[in-house]
């Protein structure tokens, strides 16, 4: 599976309560009954914002290439995990605890990948997911902390997993909210890191996030006005989206398909975005990203 830091572990790999205030009012995610043409949509859409992003592997490589180092100052403070109340800061932090840990996995630092481990577990278990990311998932990964390469297959997989038992229970939306954080928090990274390691290929591939995030919007626009969480997040997405629009021609990428899947394809001309267009996708992302975690 294509996921990314970019949704780094993609999209596995891949959260608000106010720091000493009161708790957020507890918002639901109700089932929903759907019709089988919906369900077979999102999950075409769910593999395209999957298939339209980096593998760890080539994030990582870009970002060592830019001389980036591992710096958790950018990553959500583990000890955030217990403001999480409400069912829709713990699937978009389910998603963002993803995006970090499979940073932190990139960069081999076991001791937090374990700490961002404990934090999507305790959320999964809140949003009785525990099926898909239980104690036998937590094992495999302490047992392969040390092999990056396992870990982050085992990390994609479980979000696969955690994606899959969502569907069919008939919880789609908080498994849509849950890649749209990770979607976020994979964006805020790359973003944050070209502040200080500005490359023509980190560049491209903050770039080529429209086409990812053109498919997470057309996939919460799939879901009733009625569910708060997910058309607020939506509307996050497009006030994103606007600001890649603001040039279509920077954004142009060649896209090809691959099994029924869009895949982007490097190709001519290079997609990219200008500095004004950075600039601004940096800060929009951050403010969309804390309004999440805080």
């Amino acid at each position: 599976m294509r996921t990314s830091i970019l949704t780094c572990g993609l999209a596995a790999l891949f959260l608000l309560a106010s720091c000493g205030g009161d708790q957020p009012k507890q918002d639901t995610l109700n089932n929903e009954t759907k019709v089988d043409s919906t369900q077979a949509a999102r999950v075409r859409k769910t593999k395209n914002i999957f298939h339209n992003i980096p593998s760890p592997m080539e994030t990582a490589a870009l970002l060592k290439k830019a001389g980036a180092e591992y710096s958790k100052d950018i990553l959500n403070d583990v000890k955030n995990v217990d403001n999480y109340t409400a069912a829709s800061k713990q699937a978009l932090n389910l998603g963002i605890y993803g995006a970090d840990l499979s940073y932190a996995s990139v960069f081999n630092n076991t001791q937090e990948s374990m700490l961002f481990t404990a934090c999507a577990q305790n959320l999964a278990k809140r949003l009785d997911v525990s099926n898909a990311f239980g104690q036998e998932t937590v094992d495999r990964m302490e047992e392969n902390r040390n092999d990056r390469d396992s870990l982050l297959n085992i990390i994609s997989e479980t979000y696969w997993n955690v994606d899959a038992y969502l569907k069919e229970n008939g919880r789609d939306n908080v498994s849509a909210l849950m890649i749209a954080g990770g979607w976020v928090e994979g964006l805020y990274i790359a973003t944050q890191v070209c502040k200080n390691h500005d490359t023509p290929e980190l560049r491209q591939r903050i770039a080529e996030q429209n086409l990812a995030l053109g498919e997470l919007i057309e996939l919460l626009a799939t879901y009733s006005t009625d569910d708060a969480a997910v058309t607020g997040v939506r509307a996050d997405l497009e006030a994103i989206s606007a600001l890649y629009s603001a040039d279509p021609a920077a954004v142009a990428s060649t896209v090809k398909q691959e099994n029924g899947v869009t895949v982007i394809g490097g190709g001519s001309p290079a997609a990219t975005v200008t500095d004004e267009q950075l600039k601004l996708i940096t800060a929009k992302t951050n403010d969309v990203r804390n309004g999440y975690i805080n």
